[in-house]
Formats: structure tokens, C-alpha cells, sequence
């Protein structure tokens, strides 16, 4: 087993502060991995993350953060668009490579990506982990066990008012006036920021999808942060249809739109339905008596004491996971091969949504 995994974490805005952070520092990591470097390029914001956290090594430059940086994998919290670019350089280095959602934007480049982590025997792993989740596993086991019948549908959405509208975001500190434009400009919207959680889930339980059709918009032309107006250039509304072949179909559906929903699923078929409803897997229909409520935590395993009460654990598991995979020499759960196909399905969804056309899905897991 290797030793202690030196990990650096790239881009320290807001979903870094909030959460990925706060876990890396905790000291019950000691001896498993340590948070050796960061690197953002808003100016003192590396030098200032540095400080609070008790980071050794600080940079604003990416290029300066591979070259000196004292590191063995890295995280990328940075925006999407600059995932791929990113991930390619640090492949290049040397590096294992975790990737924050969504992993790159088109399958080209998550085509590429993967390539070229082969060729350089290092591990890339992809968030985000749903299937990391026992409560998501239990569900597809006791469909694959014949809870529901034959899957006839499933429905998962995930919707909130934007990301300006965040509390953590305050102007006037360096830590805090995160600018959130990117969300709403190509690379953005809300089915790469929250859909991707969705189709992760329903073909993490229902295996690959065959085919998309989709609708998407946008229905807020402008919106503002810090008293200046955000011009809206990418959808900020998408509703997808998939078809699973024998697993049935399935609806996704992501806005930033007000009228919080965090997510709920629900899976129905020609037995019984079934969904997590607080903290146990639930089976109604004709197979209740096989199939009674079922505890389950839909936080990862790996995640444990402080790390439960700390905001973005979620993503802190998938870190965790990548780094304990360096450690065994074993092949990450959270593969390319799946973040790509979520890839492709949110791809030719756009395609589909433009073109009032059925797209069929070419890549598997």
C-alpha cells in the first residue's frame, strides 16, 4: 500500500470554501492523504485559502502549480469549460486526476482524456459518485431483484433559483466574491451543474440509456450579482426523456429556477414503485412483503464522524475515493467510461432539444 496521497486542489471558489476544504483540513485524514497545495488565479485567493487552511504550497499560475507543486493526484473544482484542458495537462504530469462535475463537456474530449490517462497508467475518477450511495445501490439491488416488476419509468430532477442567489457569495472578501457568470455562459447551466446527478443516478441503476429526446431554454435572459447584470447565453431550463430499452424510461429534468428540489426519485413499474423517503428504501405495490423498508444512508460510506456535518460531503467522498484507490492500486468505481455517457446523453440532449430529433446514445459502461 502506498503512502499517504499528496493531493492538490485546483480552483478555491465557492464550492472548495464551503466544503472540499473544510474536509481536506480535518486531521482524521492524517496518514491517508494530506491537502499539500492550491491553486486559483483570482489574484490572493490561493495565497488567502493557503493561510486559513494551513496549505504549504499556494499558486495562482496552473502551469507553475504542475511544475512545482508537491503532489500526486488533484482535484479540479474549476469551471467546467476548463476541465478538459486541465485534465489533459495534469495527465501529462503525471497526475491522477479527480474531476468535478460534469468530467468535460462533449465525448470528444472525454474520448481523449481517457486515452491519454491510459497511456499515462495514472487513474482519473469522475464525480460525481452516486453510486457510491448504499441507498442508491440497495435501490438497484432490489430492482434487479424483482421488486417493481418490469421497469416501466423513473423520474429525478434537481432545481434551485441560481447561483447568484447563493448566501455563501459575499462581495468585498476574496474567499467569498465568487463570481457565479460562468454558470450561465457555455460550459454552465443547470444541466451540467445538477442533471448530471440525475443521469448518473438512473443509469448507475439502470444501466446505460439507448436513446434521448430532449427540451431546453432559456428563461431568464439577464440576471445580476454585485449590482452589475449577468447576460443569460446558455439554456437555464432542460427537460430530458430517456429510453432504457427492457429497464423502461426515464425523466430528467434540471433549472435554475426558484422552488427548491433537491432530487427526489421515484422508479415505477408493472409490480410496484419504489423511492427513499427519510432514510429507508421504500417498496410499495404488490411486493411490499418481499421487499419491506429498508434503512439506508444516502451519504457514502467513507464518509464519517465531522465529514457528515460538513456541507459538499458528497464530493469530498469521491475525493476520498480516488486517493484510497492510489493508495490500493485498484481501478476507481467513479469511471471516465461513465462520466463520458452522461456526457453523451447531455450532449445529444441539447442536439435533440434542438432539433426536435431522437438521438441515439453510442457510448456504454
Amino acid at each position: 500500500m502506498a503512502n499517504e496521497v499528496k493531493i492538490g486542489l485546483v480552483g478555491c471558489g465557492s464550492v472548495s470554501q464551503r466544503g472540499l476544504l473544510p474536509h481536506l483540513a480535518q486531521e482524521d485524514l492524517r496518514g491517508r492523504c494530506k491537502l499539500t497545495a492550491v491553486c486559483d488565479n483570482a489574484p490572493g485567493r490561493a495565497e488567502a485559502t493557503a493561510r486559513k487552511f494551513g496549505v504549504p504550497q499556494a499558486f495562482c499560475d496552473y502551469d507553475e502549480f504542475l511544475t512545482r507543486a508537491d503532489v500526486d493526484m488533484l482535484s479540479l473544482a474549476t469551471p467546467i469549460g476548463l476541465h478538459f484542458e486541465q485534465a489533459m495537462a495534469a495527465v501529462a504530469a503525471g497526475k491522477h486526476v479527480h474531476l468535478n462535475k460534469a468530467m468535460t463537456m462533449t465525448v470528444k474530449e472525454a474520448n481523449h482524456l481517457i486515452r491519454a490517462a491510459r497511456r499515462a497508467h495514472v487513474k482519473v475518477a469522475a464525480s460525481p459518485g452516486q453510486m457510491l450511495r448504499p441507498a442508491l445501490c440497495a435501490m438497484k439491488g432490489m430492482i434487479d431483484a424483482g421488486a417493481i416488476g418490469r421497469p416501466y419509468f423513473a423520474i429525478n430532477g434537481m432545481s434551485f433559483a441560481g447561483h447568484e442567489h447563493e448566501d455563501f457569495r459575499k462581495e468585498g472578501d476574496v474567499l467569498t466574491d465568487v463570481d457565479p457568470a460562468w454558470y450561465y455562459k457555455p460550459g454552465g447551466g443547470p444541466l451540467l451543474d445538477m442533471g448530471v446527478y440525475c443521469l448518473h443516478t438512473l443509469t448507475g441503476i439502470l444501466g446505460p440509456a439507448r436513446a434521448v429526446i430532449g427540451a431546453s431554454g432559456i428563461g431568464l435572459s439577464e440576471r445580476t450579482y454585485g449590482g452589475r447584470t449577468i447576460k443569460v447565453e446558455t439554456d437555464d431550463m432542460s427537460i430530458l426523456a430517456l429510453d432504457f430499452g427492457e429497464k423502461g424510461f426515464g425523466i430528467v429534468y434540471a433549472g435554475f429556477t426558484w422552488g427548491s428540489d433537491a432530487g427526489r426519485l421515484r422508479l415505477h413499474g408493472s409490480e410496484g414503485a419504489i423511492e427513499f423517503v427519510e432514510g429507508k428504501v421504500v417498496v410499495s405495490g404488490r411486493n411490499t412483503a418481499r421487499f419491506p423498508p429498508a434503512a439506508a444512508d444516502m451519504l457514502p460510506a467513507n464518509v464519517a464522524g465531522a465529514h457528515r456535518e460538513i456541507p459538499e460531503a458528497h464530493v469530498y467522498a469521491d475525493i476520498l475515493h480516488l486517493a484510497d484507490c492510489i493508495r490500493e492500486d485498484r481501478e476507481p468505481q467513479l469511471t471516465a467510461e461513465h462520466a463520458r455517457h452522461v456526457i453523451e446523453i447531455m450532449e445529444k440532449g441539447c442536439v435533440a432539444a434542438r432539433t426536435g430529433r431522437r438521438q441515439r446514445i453510442a457510448t456504454a459502461f
